[in-house]
C-alpha cells in the first residue's frame, strides 16, 4: 500500500509540474486604447522642441502593437493634435505595449513642415511618460 501511495504522489507531482509549465502568462501587455497611460510627446528637430502653431498644430498618429510602420501615417489606430501654446502633444488613454508614433509639425524658423517617427514600448500601464519624437524636413 505504501508503494502505491508513493507512486501516486510522484505522478501527481509530475502532472502538477507539467500543468504549471504549460500555463501562459495572461497579463501580457497589448497596446491599445482604453488604458490609463499618457504619453507626453515632444517633437524635436535638431534637438529643438517644435511648439504647436495655430496654423499647423503638432499632430501625432499612433499605430498599436508594432515597432515598425513603413506606411505611416496611413492606417493609423489613433490621432492626437497638440494644443496651441504647448510644446507637446498629449497621447492619452493608452495601455502598456508596443507603439509606433509618427508626428508632423511646423518649424517656424523655416517655416517648413517637419515629419518623423519612432517606435516606443512600455510595460507601464498608468501615469505619464515623456517621449521625444525626432522630426526632420
Amino acid at each position: 500500500m505504501k508503494k502505491s501511495a508513493t507512486i501516486a504522489s510522484i505522478l501527481f507531482g509530475i502532472t502538477f509540474i507539467v500543468f504549471i509549465s504549460s500555463c501562459k502568462k495572461t497579463d501580457k501587455c497589448e497596446a491599445g486604447s482604453g488604458g490609463s497611460l499618457t504619453l507626453v510627446a515632444k517633437l524635436t528637430h535638431h534637438s529643438v522642441v517644435i511648439p504647436n502653431d495655430s496654423a499647423q498644430p503638432d499632430t501625432v498618429w499612433v499605430k498599436f502593437n508594432t515597432q515598425d510602420w513603413s506606411g505611416a501615417p496611413t492606417g493609423y489606430d489613433a490621432r492626437f493634435i497638440g494644443e496651441e501654446g504647448e510644446d507637446h502633444v498629449h497621447i492619452t488613454g493608452l495601455k502598456c505595449g508596443d507603439y509606433y508614433l509618427y508626428a508632423a509639425g511646423l518649424d517656424t524658423s523655416g517655416p517648413f513642415i517637419v515629419r518623423g517617427g519612432r517606435s516606443f514600448s512600455t510595460e507601464q500601464g498608468e501615469g505619464e511618460i515623456q517621449i521625444d519624437v525626432p522630426v526632420t524636413e
